[in-house]
């Protein structure tokens, strides 16, 4: 039996090409490019990779880059620090006799893949019920506060924080509106350093995020009232010792107020100063505004009674007697008028 052959003899094996303009054409750049890469990239290295996509998109092609530079309107030193620019965020990888363009959808892919272990039945079940509670926070997101364009470091951002810190969604759309209420919603920076104060205050769900607040608004109030008292600005070293006074010693506001009360008179009262004062009473474990009354006025009490038993000094007043005082007065020479001389009168009365 003959094998049939599909070519016919004589016929040569057909090369399919593209036959388009290249004044009509079009280069595809990916979204992930334009939202996240080209905000932090220079104008010239903007331009240079626009152009290495253009003409990968036919083949290979030998351009020097003194060929660059005369397509581009820049020089090759503009050239070279723009391929190095690119090469750091890792968009082109150069070699010695080509330069690659870098598959940004599988890079993003590799990022997003995660190796899926076998689970049961019902974890598998609650694994795809909280993503999707998860997908509808995250549409929800890009709805509210990018108008339904949300760029792709957001959407690494959001994994982060739903995986790293356990956030529910009601917290990570928190977070968001606090962002926005700022108007830091230019790059993730801000609120990341925000989910990073909620994470290490404990905070996962909604719930304790509402306690956390009342408490954050609770310690501005006495930050506010502190600077008040002492008639100054505080500083971010202030600050923290009153983070100190609230997170770590557990006072509130009325035993704070009583170690102010104590920078009474004082004509530049310090937060050290009170910091010691309420360090004292920690360290003594003093816990309510009654035991810190008792405990001063137990202190005062005490240091009343040490005054007492102190030996008075004595003074020199009275240690002399009433003759002793005319004789000093009259031969110790203080106080003493001294004989007046007059050469006109007759000493003793007689005439000269």
């Amino acid at each position: 039996m003959r094998r049939h052959d599909g070519r016919k003899r004589g016929v040569p094996a057909l090369r399919i090409k593209e036959d388009h303009s290249i004044m009509f054409s079009d280069t595809p750049v990916p979204d992930l490019f334009i939202h996240d890469m080209m905000p932090k990239l220079s104008g010239n290295a903007v331009k240079c990779y626009l152009f290495l996509n253009s003409v990968s998109a036919y083949g290979s092609r030998d351009a020097t880059r003194a060929d660059i530079a005369d397509r581009l309107g820049i020089s090759e030193e503009a050239v070279d620090e723009s391929l190095l620019e690119l090469q750091r965020m890792h968009l082109i990888i150069v070699g010695d006799t080509d330069i690659s363009i870098t598959d940004l959808k599988m890079l993003e892919l590799q990022k997003r893949y995660r190796p899926i272990a076998s689970s049961l039945p019902s974890e598998i079940t609650e694994r795809e019920n909280l993503n999707q509670e998860r997908e509808r926070m995250v549409n929800l997101i890009k709805m509210t506060f990018f108008q339904g364009i949300m760029t792709f470091m957001w959407y690494d951002q959001i994994d982060r924080w739903f995986e790293a810190y356990g956030f529910e969604p009601e917290v990570v759309y928190a977070l968001f509106q606090e962002a926005a209420n700022n108007n830091r919603l230019d790059g993730p920076g801000y609120a990341n350093r925000i989910a990073e104060d909620w994470a290490a205050a404990g905070v996962r769900t909604y719930d304790q995020l509402s306690v956390y607040y009342a408490r954050f608004l609770e310690k501005n109030k006495i930050k506010a009232y502190v600077g008040k008292k002492l008639r100054r600005l505080l500083t971010e070293y202030d600050l923290k010792d009153i983070d100190m006074w609230i997170d770590e010693f557990g006072y509130d506001r009325e035993i704070i107020d009583e170690a102010l009360s104590k920078t009474r008179g004082a004509s530049k009262p310090s937060i050290r100063f009170v910091t010691a004062v309420l360090k004292d009473w920690h360290e003594s474990g003093l816990t309510t505004l009654d035991e810190v009354r008792k405990h001063e006025k137990d202190r005062q009490s005490d240091a009343a009674r040490a005054r007492s038993k102190q030996v008075p000094v004595r003074d020199n007043r009275g240690n002399f007697r009433e003759g002793e005082e005319r004789a000093l007065g009259s031969e110790a020479g203080y106080d003493t008028r001294m004989p007046r001389i007059n050469p006109e009168e007759p000493e003793d009365g007689l005439e000269a």
